[in-house]
């Protein structure tokens, strides 16, 4: 089993990529989904090996730009984290808990986001 698993929804998941399309986001969309988060969750070796857990994502319109959502095993801290794409290239909003961060760069989403994740790492408490 993987660590991180992409929840696809056959309702809303077109309608999202197409509007990421029409944004110009789609480019950037595809390289956090297919390489950035895959690559930085394979990389946490703090991550217990013989426990069952998975990081779930899926596409959201919870606020308002279109979302990745993250949601982390549970016991860890934070347990949502969401990646906003707004209209402008290499540019993010992360929330997290009530925490919002305004990210311009994959290089610096990344390094935010092991920081959030290292952070979670260090307290969770699986169960």
């Amino acid at each position: 089993m993987s660590a991180l698993h992409f929840l696809s929804n056959g309702v809303s998941d077109a309608y999202f990529e197409s509007h990421l399309k029409e944004t110009h986001r789609y480019l950037d969309y595809g390289d956090v989904r297919e390489h950035l988060l895959p690559g930085l969750i394979a990389s946490i070796d703090p991550l217990p090996q013989q426990i069952n857990f998975r990081f779930s994502c899926t596409n959201r319109f919870d606020g308002q730009y279109p979302t990745l959502r993250l949601q982390c095993p549970v016991g860890f801290v934070p347990d949502v984290i969401c990646i906003e794409f707004p209209p402008r290239h290499e540019f993010f909003h992360v929330r997290q808990s009530s925490q919002e961060f305004k990210v311009q760069g994959l290089e610096n989403l990344e390094n935010h986001l092991r920081v959030l994740l290292m952070m979670g790492v260090a307290h969770w408490q699986p169960r």
